[in-house]
């Protein structure tokens, strides 16, 4: 194999062979297309109402009910840890087809402040509660960069910056898995049945209150499942939920060497080599905006051979999410969540409740300027 080949193959499977990764990409798919299904046959025994049993909602029940019940085996894992990390990227990068790029620009410029008040808050508060509660300040530290900025990758990347050990790292990333989770499965609902809010304030709500990018990603497509609402300009609630996530996703580049630095560890982390925190499917996301427009643009938005090309891979993109959605169920082994502890799990459900309720609160008392 030529270098060049090496690469690329490195690019889209990491160290896996390909084949190891049948096995539990196969099952992801299986539980995706019964989640499908399920929805469809749900859709139909409540036609006339709301179906509250969209894809999105049963792929990740249905993970989550097969990984704690029956179990995954070991030969499936590697697949499974793929669909997470590179076919919900993917998914994404596809995603951006939805939107022009002025459409993305526009959302991130209006998310940026939103963003920014939430990260300061959810950090400054997470500190806080950590040295209250007297957990360790590097776990104080993860469980805030999990909460304020992108779940998961914020603690994997925040763990070498601050010296934090393994032990620290799994309880950080537990915390957030398990108040992300439930944010996941309660939100899309709240935004709507308890919160009233509109779709654009739907969006930014989600894409600022949720932790993840997984979680953020699945909870805007079960509210879109759910509500299918659109702002004046024609957005989903997905489509701004997800561009401000990624909005909050380029921020470790500023907070990862900030925490560095307040930890008092100097490393390439924190003195250099910022471009490895830049996602590189937030560039991916804004270049298929891009071509969108380009679209639009040579062919017109109203050509029907353009449309069919772009929903096509809209809907691609859907299933590629929906697929990584099951991952995550599959992936989550509630057993592991219960050892915990008290006191992580209080600082991390303070912290993801405070963060709801600002980015609440934000999003209301600026509504008159989310107007999309």
């Amino acid at each position: 194999m030529t270098s060049l080949g090496k690469t690329l193959k490195n690019t889209l499977f990491g160290s896996a062979h390909p084949r190891a990764l049948l096995p539990g990409l196969g099952l992801a798919l299986g539980l995706t297309v019964l989640a499908a299904a399920l929805s469809a046959v749900a859709g139909r025994l409540l036609a006339g109402h709301t179906n509250p049993f969209s894809t999105i909602l049963l792929a990740i029940v249905l993970g989550l009910l097969f990984r704690n019940t029956l179990g995954l085996s070991p030969v499936a894992e590697p697949g499974v840890a793929y669909g997470i990390r590179k076919v919900l990227r993917f998914g994404i990068v596809l995603m951006g087809i939805r939107l022009s790029l002025l459409s993305v620009l526009r959302i991130g410029a209006v998310a940026v402040g939103l963003v920014l008040v939430c990260i300061t808050a959810a950090l400054a508060l997470t500190v806080f509660l950590s040295r209250k509660v007297g957990i360790s300040p590097k776990l104080g530290t993860l469980i805030a960069a999990g909460t304020s900025i992108c779940g998961v990758s914020a603690i994997v990347a925040t763990a070498p910056a601050i010296e934090a050990d393994e032990a620290e790292t799994a309880y950080a990333i537990g915390t957030i898995t398990l108040f992300g989770l439930l944010a996941t499965l309660i939100y899309p609902y709240g935004t709507e049945l308890l919160l009233g809010l509109d779709t654009a304030q739907a969006g930014f709500f989600l894409g600022t209150a949720i932790h993840d990018t997984s979680q953020v990603t699945g909870a805007a497509l079960i509210y879109d499942q759910l509500w299918g609402g659109r702002t004046p300009l024609g957005l989903s609630g997905a489509d701004i939920a997800i561009t401000t996530k990624l909005v909050r996703n380029t921020f470790l580049i500023l907070v990862i060497p900030f925490l560095g630095w307040r930890s008092g560890r100097q490393t390439e982390a924190t003195s250099g080599g910022l471009l490895q925190y830049v996602p590189l499917f937030v560039v991916g996301y804004v270049l298929m905006g891009a071509l969108r427009t380009l679209g639009d643009g040579w062919f017109g938005p109203a050509s029907a051979g353009w449309t069919v090309v772009w929903q096509s891979v809209a809907g691609l993109a859907t299933w590629a999410i929906a697929l990584a959605i099951a991952a995550v169920g599959l992936n989550t082994d509630l057993r592991r969540l219960t050892h915990l502890g008290v006191r992580p799990i209080g600082v991390g459900l303070a912290a993801a409740l405070a963060v709801g309720l600002i980015s609440f609160t934000l999003v209301t008392l600026f509504s008159g300027a989310l107007v999309f």
